[in-house]
């Protein structure tokens, strides 16, 4: 299995984690928080295992959309008006692959923004 394949089934294996917190009555803010945390912590390890140039192309693609090479926080999505319920909907379903298909440019937030892939 290659990179992206192997991070697009580790992301929508989240959805397990999710429903298991929902079984157990956790908050919709707190599930969020969680499976966000862990798709960016996923992000960032495949990235890492990603070879040049397609890394850099990440990276750049990822500063350029949301103003830093990590992804977006919770409090840019939170400011974009998601819903708790759609942010963890979004941690298990990931994006398209860089370069596969047109980008729409979102505005980009000051100062620094821990967080995508």
């Amino acid at each position: 299995m290659n990179i992206r394949a192997s991070y697009e089934t580790a992301v929508r294996n989240l959805c397990g984690r999710v429903a298991e917190m929902k079984r157990d009555g956790v908050p919709a803010e707190t599930i969020a928080r969680d499976v966000h945390a862990e798709r960016l912590r996923l992000a960032a390890h495949f990235k890492a295992l990603t070879p040049e140039p397609y890394r850099t192309r990440i990276y750049e693609r990822t500063v350029r959309v949301y103003g830093n090479d990590l992804g977006p926080s919770i409090e840019f999505l939170r400011e974009q008006g998601k819903s708790w319920e759609a942010i963890i909907e979004s941690a298990m379903r990931p994006g398209l692959p860089v370069g596969s298909a047109p980008e729409t440019e979102r505005p980009v937030r000051d100062g620094p923004d821990p967080e995508s892939l």
